[in-house]
């Protein structure tokens, strides 16, 4: 089962490595398009969301949409010990969004730190709690019909999402990846967590 997982996992990370820019900017674009039809989304108050590393589908055509409605974004970080898995939220940098042009990713320089694999994270003492998140859309490496999700492997999102199912509030919890990163059926650990909607460039899934 680990073994089958690693291997699915280096598969789909090179395919969407792989994409040219032209492709990541449509993808970027159909993303957009599809998020800003979910139901939910005029109550949406404070979103955490990321900044796209490794190929990933890129949110920021979409959170410049969210930022100009004038709703509040947060960015992960991780705890800096090896052994912590804990998954904080910051305030985003407003540079980090905020874009006179609309139809180009190009995102803005902003002051941030590099964490302990190398992924950009916003300074600031802006904390979120998790739970007081309206949405929470996360990068997948893959996922399936059901609502099954593959991460990197790390555990962080594992964790946290397994501590917000257990909670009374919790925010709606979404994946987002390129619609190619959709497989059969992933093999699944009992620790293994589903979002409540999968979005892509091209649609959404709903579990």
């Amino acid at each position: 089962m680990v073994r089958l997982r690693h291997k699915l996992r280096q598969s789909l990370r090179l395919s969407r490595r792989s994409l040219t820019s032209a492709q990541q900017q449509a993808a970027a674009h159909g993303l957009a398009q599809q998020l800003s039809k979910l139901p939910k989304l005029s109550s949406w108050r404070h979103v955490g969301l990321y900044w796209p590393a490794d190929g990933e589908i890129d949110p920021s055509l979409f959170a410049r949409l969210l930022y100009k409605r004038g709703i509040k974004l947060y960015l992960p970080v991780i705890a800096p010990r090896k052994h912590d898995h804990r998954l904080h939220f910051l305030a985003a940098p407003a540079m980090a969004y905020a874009s006179k042009n609309r139809r180009q990713l190009r995102l803005q320089p902003w002051p941030a730190k590099r964490n302990r694999f190398g992924l950009r994270e916003p300074l600031g003492r802006q904390v979120m709690r998790p739970e007081k998140l309206d949405a929470l859309l996360m990068p997948l490496v893959g996922f399936d019909a059901n609502g099954q999700r593959l991460g990197m492997g790390g555990g962080f999102y594992d964790r946290l999402l397994a501590r917000l199912q257990r909670g009374v509030k919790r925010p709606q919890l979404i994946g987002l990846a390129h619609r190619s990163q959709q497989v059969l059926a992933l093999p699944t650990e009992q620790w293994d967590e589903p979002v409540d909607i999968v979005v892509t460039d091209a649609g959404h899934l709903r579990r």
